[in-house]
């Protein structure tokens, strides 16, 4: 459950920009309201100043009427950031903070609401010349900028959606009330300096959001990029954007949660809720939403042999209701079914198994990618998917060298006694989930280095201008790495950040550690065309290469730490 504080005291000419419509039924308010009520957020509380408190009460939809939404009447900015503290610090759910006049699709919200993790998230995107500046290391948001404070070589921009969760809720009503009696402090909160960046156009354009009086025309679309709106700066006190502040420079890690392909931006005239609408109507939430299930980092050939069309067997198995479970245990039965055929110990009992193994494969994707499509998720599904894996490979090798004892003697599915070749394979196989797990619950164990941490008086972040290079990939490893194999296990690292940015290098790099994926094709593969013998041979060699390969890097890393 979640406690969502909209703050709706944008001014505009004709009262306040969450008034604006969107189309002919619903002000940009109401629709903002109706997508929360849809999430099931159970309480809505909206912040406006008093005179327009009265108006958007009657913008705002019945289904978020009381008990749901409460209206709380403020008079400036001080006010509106100690009732937000106090909210926070009653708050035992997570608390998401957005403007009233955000116009976002739905899909957008849906993730970010049911799909956040950590202590605080907030939604970015690319640079623009009206927003808050965020500077972004390793998908935190490493400082965070306002009117008030400034960001040393920007790399993004907040775009007025933010989420804290418990604890860092109590940090934020102290951040909260911290900034209300700055604001209340006669100049505690004054104009930045001059903006300290490695790119002048950058630092031209953040010239102008920082500039209070800005009312310039509408901006043309940046770049024609679904999803990114022409906005132009506000008037108004921007609330999150301080709140965003104040959880950065307290060492809350707030994560970076990208837009992507999907409309999420302030509307603030009448023409820019028009072409918010347009835009959002002309995003493809559906299609963004099922390739959004494939993962990013998957395979050479889940990649290219399965999830080129498995995502439609997930939306076919969504709308027959199937689970992710289900799935998963379906896959299971195939790879049985597999096993059987192969331990026929014939050349068509070799195909068939083999033709039946890959479509295990292939359902063994589609029930993450379904898990991933619906939101189904859970820690039962979670662990049949990793167990599930395990057992569909090892009954396969049962079945490899049943047939191949029952094959008939000089025939090419024959490979004689290959029992010792299946029990090498698999213990090879197991020692490498062993220290695949082992390293990932390493790694998880590891407790975060703490965030820095800045007073929100100072207007500066403190960053060195020529510290790191906005173009440089961040390792993740500071100064405080030491021992002989520090240098050697930093270059290894500083070496896998760049071949990622080749692509015949990084496909490479997944194909030679064996995946899942390789694994299954290279069993139907030899099994189909050859017979037993030369399976396991082919995957005890290339399993070898790959423990050593996967082993080095993985030491060589911790070495960096």
């Amino acid at each position: 459950m979640t406690l969502a504080v909209v703050v709706a005291t944008e001014p505009i000419d004709l009262g306040a920009a969450a008034g604006l419509a969107y189309d002919a039924e619903r002000s940009l308010l109401g629709r903002l309201l109706d997508q929360l009520a849809s999430l099931n957020v159970p309480e809505i509380h909206l912040i406006a100043r008093r005179d327009m408190a009265p108006v958007l009460r009657t913008l705002s939809p019945e289904s978020a009427q009381e008990p749901c939404l409460k209206v709380i009447e403020s008079d400036d900015l001080a006010q509106d950031l100690r009732e937000i503290s106090r909210l926070a610090r009653a708050a035992t759910e997570p608390v998401l903070v957005l403007h009233g006049d955000i116009v976002a699709s739905d899909e957008l919200l849906n993730r970010f609401e049911r799909g956040a993790k950590g202590p605080a998230a907030a939604v970015t995107g690319p640079f623009t010349t009206t927003r808050p500046p965020i500077r972004v290391r390793r998908h935190l948001i490493d400082s965070a900028g306002s009117r008030h404070h400034q960001v040393t070589n920007p790399d993004g921009v907040f775009r007025g959606v933010l989420r804290i969760a418990p604890p860092a809720t109590g940090v934020l009503a102290d951040a909260a009330e911290e900034l209300a009696a700055l604001v209340e402090t006669s100049d505690a909160l004054g104009r930045p300096d001059p903006v300290r960046t490695t790119s002048g156009e950058i630092a031209e354009h953040l010239e102008v959001f920082v500039d209070n009086d800005v009312d310039g025309d509408l901006a043309e679309t940046t770049g024609g990029v679904p999803g990114t709106l022409a906005t132009i700066a506000p008037k108004g006190d921007d609330v999150p954007a301080l709140l965003l502040v104040g959880l950065v420079r307290s060492g809350v890690r707030v994560t970076a949660r990208s837009a992507g392909g999907l409309a999420c931006d302030r509307a603030l005239t009448v023409e820019e809720a028009a072409a918010a609408r347009t835009t959002v109507e002309a995003v493809d939430e559906e299609k963004i939403r099922l390739d959004a299930a494939v993962k990013s980092n998957d395979g050479f050939f889940t990649t290219y042999a399965v999830s080129t069309y498995s995502r439609y067997i997930a939306r076919w198995a969504a709308k027959r209701r199937l689970t992710p479970n289900m799935v998963t245990s379906f896959s299971m039965w195939i790879a049985i079914v597999a096993a059987v055929w192969f331990a026929a110990g014939t050349r068509l009992g070799m195909v068939v198994g083999a033709v039946l193994f890959y479509f295990s494969f292939v359902f063994d994707c589609v029930d993450g990618q379904l898990a991933r499509y619906t939101r189904q998720y859970s820690t039962l599904g979670a662990w049949l998917d990793a167990t599930f894996d395990r057992a569909k490979e090892y009954v396969v090798y049962a079945g490899l060298a049943v047939g191949s004892t029952a094959a008939a003697a000089g025939s090419g599915v024959s490979g004689g006694d290959v029992w010792g070749l299946a029990v090498a394979t698999l213990i090879l196989q197991t020692l490498r989930h062993m220290v695949d797990f082992s390293f990932a619950a390493g790694k998880t164990r590891a407790v975060p280095e703490p965030r820095p941490t800045r007073a929100l008086a100072e207007p500066g972040d403190g960053a060195q201008v020529a510290a790191q290079p906005v173009s440089e990939p961040a390792t993740g490893f500071g100064p405080r790495s030491a021992g002989r194999g520090a240098g050697l296990g930093r270059l290894v690292v500083r070496l896998s950040h760049r071949t990622e940015k080749i692509p015949g290098l990084r496909w490479a790099k997944k194909i030679v550690v064996l995946p899942i994926g390789e694994r299954f094709a290279l069993i139907s593969i030899t099994a189909a065309l050859f017979n037993a013998q030369v399976t396991f041979i082919a995957l005890l060699v290339w399993g070898s290469l790959a423990a050593a390969y996967t082993l080095t890097g993985r030491v060589l890393r911790s070495l960096a730490i």
